[in-house]
């Protein structure tokens, strides 16, 4: 086990007032100098040092020290850098007695420390040099530490009165449990100091802030309440703060809110099926920074060597999803063997003797399906092979604790096969409806944010959920987010013998009893290619030219005043909060190449219609990929009952039977009658015979006059 993480490993250096602390004590300082030298250890110092360099140089060969610090309110500026990588500059510092990263420190220390002192948001403040000052707290000069103290302790007093009432209504939106992440680490460091009044009662009052934080910014079942981007990054800090407390003997995160135990997994849940990256599931991109502590430890404290996999498969740049943020000598990662990757951070090297032993989650035979319910976001998979079909369904459902970043996306699919990004989630700036693979009503968003970025504030709710052997099933209630009488959607993704996955959706929406055009929509990526016939359409990927084959299938129209109407159709969709935004040809512009958007936001794409027209929208979906090169399954509408959808989907060897009924649990058609909400049947191609079946939300089914449920 790693000495430096167990529960009380720094209790006594908190009692005796010794520093370093935090993140390691005096008795670690050889150890991590030999780690250093050798293996995982070293390939990431090296790695380390050189990323450290300019930031170093760029401190020490200035005249103006104060434009250098105060960045430029972007992400990208030399004070931006320095304020990210502090902490790795003072580690190095230490671990090489550096004395230039030392004078370097001692330099912004005392300019940010001043009264007066005011900084862009992105530059170096006096909580950005907070473990610094720890870890380096026998080379500091001590009118710096001085300085750093009082200026520290302000900050407390501060953060202490910052939403002092309301933290706890709001306590998983990122800006405010950050307040309180910095309150701890204030504590950490100051307690102790000369003219550094008792703690205790500071850090009791932040410490419940914390543990209010980890069960609301973490689901039950570890999904982050921010979604992909904005959620993993704030519970990488809420991991590194609680390895820090759990080290200093105050409080255990593992044994005090044991669901926190479950995010690394779920994060693997929402990885794409060839790796490299998790699915855009929010209101920012697929991006997962410092993620090498939070998963390292995570694997170690669960045994589950499929998070040391899904740590060495990710890799992290922010100008992926950024690109005026693209900065690769900056955002390193180190390979470590093949197929393996770290950043080159401090954290990384902590964790640097727990990165063997990965293990594809294949190997250890996982389950493939993956549901949050509070969240009531959904995660579906045909296997966990590169090729197979990976699916994310939506609920969008948003916690009161986390306002901000909510979309209308209930009801979304985001849909990733056979090496190709299909239906995509379209990331930050994409708030409504039309933005999302929804169906919309006559065209337009359900609720309209008039071209401005802002949250959508009504839900959508994760109605069902069930897993099967053959056909995996979820569905969602949208009907506020449709703001019409009802709108529901079920999905469902039919897997296993050697066929490829393949999704279906059923929708049901009533805008308001009369006639209406329904807008079946696939938000796919950029440079993807979409080909229209009349009740089908092809999207062929842009990275290995593969194909997704939709087709559309209409509820019968008998007994209505009009026949129901199918009409496909394509165009390119850019982002619903333009006047934000700006100009989006120059945003789509920043990138070398269009496709690099799908890590989000996607400012503009082709899109993919399905225009039903009926006095209520009820149709169906079947989405079937394959290689490009290969023959399309074909699928025929089969005659039911009203008020039901029956297809059969036939595929090279296998024959399968779709049936989906509204209200009345009348599944009959073709050899089958069940009584149920849906039912697939799989049946051999040339001699019918029966392979498997699934019945959904039933009692009953027989196929070919033989019972098979009861």
């Amino acid at each position: 086990m790693n000495s430096l993480f167990q529960f009380g490993a720094a209790k006594k250096l908190y009692r005796d007032n010794i520093h370093p602390r935090i993140v390691l004590g005096p008795s670690d300082l050889e150890t991590m100098r030999e780690r250093v030298s050798k293996g995982h250890g070293k390939k990431i110092m090296t790695n380390l040092r050189k990323k450290l360099l300019p930031l170093t140089d760029a401190v020490l060969n200035t005249d103006d020290l104060e434009t250098v610090v105060r960045g430029d309110n972007t992400w990208n500026a030399m004070g931006a850098r320095l304020g990210f990588a502090m902490t790795d500059l003072a580690f190095v510092a230490l671990l090489d007695d550096n004395e230039d990263i030392v004078e370097a420190i001692n330099r912004m220390m005392r300019l940010v420390c001043k009264p007066g002192y005011g900084t862009h948001r992105t530059g170096v403040r006096p909580c950005s040099l907070i473990t610094a000052f720890d870890l380096l707290y026998h080379q500091l000069g001590e009118a710096e530490k001085k300085s750093f103290i009082k200026a520290g302790l302000k900050d407390l007093k501060e953060i202490l009165q910052f939403r002092k009432f309301t933290h706890f209504r709001a306590s998983a939106m990122n800006m405010i449990l950050g307040q309180a992440y910095t309150g701890i680490n204030y504590c950490l460091a100051l307690q102790g100091e000369p003219g550094v009044p008792d703690l205790a009662d500071a850090l009791q009052q932040l410490l419940k802030r914390f543990e209010a934080t980890v069960f609301t910014s973490v689901g039950p079942n570890g999904y982050p309440e921010e979604d992909i981007g904005y959620g993993t990054g704030v519970t990488a800090a809420t991991a590194i703060i609680g390895e820090w407390l759990r080290r200093a003997g105050i409080f255990d995160i593992y044994k005090e809110c044991p669901h926190f135990l479950k995010f690394g997994r779920a994060m693997l849940h929402f990885l794409q099926p060839w790796g490299e990256n998790l699915s855009n599931t929010g209101d920012h991109g697929d991006d997962f920074g410092n993620r090498e502590l939070v998963l390292a430890r995570l694997a170690t404290e669960t045994n589950d060597p499929s998070l040391l996999w899904l740590l060495g498969s990710l890799s992290y740049n922010h100008g992926v999803v950024h690109p005026e943020n693209n900065m690769p000598s900056f955002y390193q990662e180190v390979p470590l063997r093949k197929g393996f990757r770290t950043p080159a951070s401090y954290l990384s090297i902590l964790v640097a003797n727990e990165l063997d032993g990965a293990k594809h989650p294949k190997q250890q035979k996982l389950k493939t399906q993956y549901v949050d319910r509070r969240r009531g976001i959904v995660s579906f998979r045909s296997g966990w092979g590169e090729d197979d079909t990976f699916i994310v369904f939506d609920g969008s459902q948003r916690s009161p604790s986390c306002c901000g970043h909510s979309h209308a996306s209930g009801g979304h699919f985001s849909l990733s096969a056979m090496g190709e990004y299909f239906s995509i989630d379209t990331g930050r700036y994409m708030n409504e409806q039309d933005q999302h693979s929804v169906v919309l009503i006559e065209g337009k968003s359900g609720r309209s944010t008039d071209g401005e970025w802002t949250q959508v504030f009504h839900d959508a709710l994760l109605t069902d959920y069930r897993e099967g052997a053959l056909c995996d099933f979820a569905a969602v209630d949208s009907s506020h987010q449709h703001n019409c009488y009802f709108a529901r959607r079920y999905l469902g993704l039919v897997k296993g013998d050697g066929t490829p996955g393949y999704a279906w959706t059923v929708d049901d929406i009533n805008k308001d009893y009369n006639f209406t055009e329904f807008w079946w929509q696939m938000q796919t990526a950029p440079e993807n290619e979409i080909t229209l016939k009349k009740h089908s359409a092809t999207v062929k990927g842009f990275r290995h030219g593969n194909c997704l084959d939709t087709h559309f299938v209409l509820m019968s129209s008998r007994g209505y005043e009009k026949e129901f109407t199918l009409e496909l159709d394509q165009d390119t969709i850019s982002s619903s909060s333009h006047k934000y935004v700006g100009d989006i040809k120059q945003k789509v512009a920043a990138f070398a190449r269009p496709s690099d958007m799908v890590h989000g936001p996607v400012y503009e794409r082709p899109r993919l219609l399905a225009k039903a027209s009926g006095r209520v929208g009820r149709f169906m979906s079947i989405m079937l990929p394959r290689k490009k090169g290969e023959s399309p399954a074909k699928v025929k509408q089969l005659p039911t009952i009203e008020n039901s959808i029956g297809i059969k989907v036939n595929h090279e060897n296998i024959e399968d039977t779709i049936i989906f009924a509204y209200e009345h649990q009348l599944l009959e058609t073709d050899g089958i009658r069940g009584r149920g909400q849906w039912c697939v049947v799989r049946r051999q191609r040339e001699s019918g015979k029966l392979i498997s079946w699934e019945l959904g939300n039933g009692v009953s089914l027989k196929i070919d006059g033989r019972e098979r449920v009861g």
